[in-house]
């Protein structure tokens, strides 16, 4: 996914990569997905703006095209925030269009944990956000010095909040490890992995995050696990339709097993929070067990 040269050209002639926005003017924090836009502002706003570029529950963060405008935001940008991983590399090249100093960029692939080659959906993946939101009001504080206080207040106030989805998690991790599930996408493996879920068809959900068709034989077995009901739900990616999974969501519901459906991207209006909660809330009602 390249960056048309024909928009950096009207960019520089528009004289719009001058760097982030000045010392009159508010800081501004662009996000490149909604999930990570969400805990910034929990954390920078109202001290700082916070926009996310990608904000709509349909749209695949690996697909996306960026346009002149989200160019123009990261280049007036005090702050840039990502997933990183290889997930949204398409920042990674309007950061590098700027002109003028270098913004800071905070990834939540900067979390210790990451290595390369691991799952890339770190919004489902506790510590990453919590390592990421206690590098942000770091990066808040270095930014806009005269705000640390009110950054760090409010941090620690997310920090509560992460905290109780990781107590949750803990909770229903003990009524549900061990059960055998599916996914059509590796998008909701880290908390699937978190609760101690086996997770099956990890052959089909490769393929499909890079956007190839499944081997056959990897279809017949998931669709064998469906029918035989060796697997208790399936978590579907919304955002990642294809014909494959399609039939696979059709027999799922045809033979009586639970569909979950997750996305990339938060539903708008939401806190992280609350979202992860509420997939907490149905794999507990899909499983047969308490809501956490």
């Amino acid at each position: 996914m390249r960056f048309p040269a024909s928009v950096l050209s009207c960019l520089m002639l528009a004289g719009i990569w001058s760097g982030s926005a000045t010392a009159a003017e508010t800081p501004v924090v662009v996000a490149a997905e909604n999930t990570w836009g969400d805990l910034a502002a929990q954390v920078a706003e109202p001290d700082m703006h916070v926009t996310s570029i990608l904000n709509a529950p349909t749209i695949d963060p690996h697909l996306y095209e960026p346009t002149p405008a989200d160019a123009r935001l990261v280049a007036q940008a005090s702050l840039v925030v990502a997933n990183g991983a290889g997930y949204d590399g398409w920042v990674d090249r309007l950061v590098q269009a700027r002109r003028g100093p270098p913004v800071p960029v905070v990834k939540a692939d900067g979390w210790t944990g990451w290595h390369e080659g691991d799952n890339a959906h770190l919004a489902y993946n506790l510590p990453a956000v919590a390592a990421f939101v206690s590098r942000f009001i770091a990066a808040c504080q270095a930014t806009d010095p005269q705000h640390a206080g009110a950054y760090e207040a409010r941090g620690k106030t997310v920090m509560a909040a992460i905290q109780t989805v990781l107590d949750a998690m803990t909770t229903l991790r003990t009524q549900v490890q061990g059960q055998p599930v599916a996914a059509t996408e590796p998008v909701f493996t880290p908390l699937a992995d978190s609760l101690g879920l086996v997770m099956k068809e990890q052959a089909f959900q490769v393929a499909v995050m890079n956007d190839v068709e499944p081997p056959a034989s990897s279809v017949a077995q998931f669709d064998a696990d469906i029918r035989q009901h060796a697997v208790r739900f399936v978590a579907y990616n919304a955002q990642a339709d294809r014909p494959s999974v399609q039939r696979l969501i059709a027999q799922a519901h045809a033979v009586g097993v639970p569909v979950l459906p997750v996305r990339e991207i938060m539903p708008p209006d939401t806190h992280w929070q609350d979202w992860m909660h509420g997939i907490l809330t149905q794999v507990a009602q899909v499983l047969g067990q308490p809501t956490p």
